[in-house]
């Protein structure tokens, strides 16, 4: 499986000190290097940039090709490379959480989920509590999502048996 992250979905996880959820749901994650210099600029949180500087081998970086995809100017770069490398690669899934860039790769017909949707995936296959680890990833972190939106999630999870 081919996945690509984009910046948030990384910073939230470590944060949570979740990150390990990656390798083992998805195996490989690439990112482009522009995500990786954002993990690692001085404003990251120091674990976001420890994590990156430290990566495990199932963490890769890899170039994206230019590409002219509409929409990609309203976007800040690493947003912009993760999608034009997930289109290079033919990726199974993107990890974005941003509303604009969520936008602009479903355009371009890529597969994408965020951090809540990881949460949610983990929850349905019995790794974590989705209440528990969400009110944490609101609490501890400058994550925005809107009650009604986990409460959305919580409903899907609910209908399968999981939270």
């Amino acid at each position: 499986m081919i996945v690509i992250s984009d910046t948030s979905p990384l910073r939230y996880l470590v944060a949570l000190g979740l990150v390990d959820l990656m390798p083992r749901r998805f195996g490989e994650l690439l990112v482009p290097p522009e995500v990786a210099d954002e993990c690692r600029h001085s404003a990251a949180p120091e674990a976001l940039r420890r994590f990156v500087l430290n990566a495990p081998g199932w963490f890769s970086i890899a170039q994206a090709p230019p590409r002219s995809i509409s929409g990609l100017g309203r976007l800040d770069p690493g947003e912009s490379a993760a999608i034009r490398l997930a289109l290079a690669k033919d990726a199974d899934l993107l990890l974005i959480d941003e509303r604009i860039g969520r936008q602009v790769a479903v355009d371009a017909d890529i597969r994408v989920s965020g951090t809540l949707g990881l949460l949610a995936d983990a929850a349905e296959r019995g790794w974590l509590d989705f209440d528990m680890t969400v009110q944490r990833l609101v609490t501890e972190t400058n994550f925005r999502v809107s009650p009604e939106v986990i409460g959305a999630v919580r409903r899907l999870l609910e209908r399968t048996g999981a939270r």
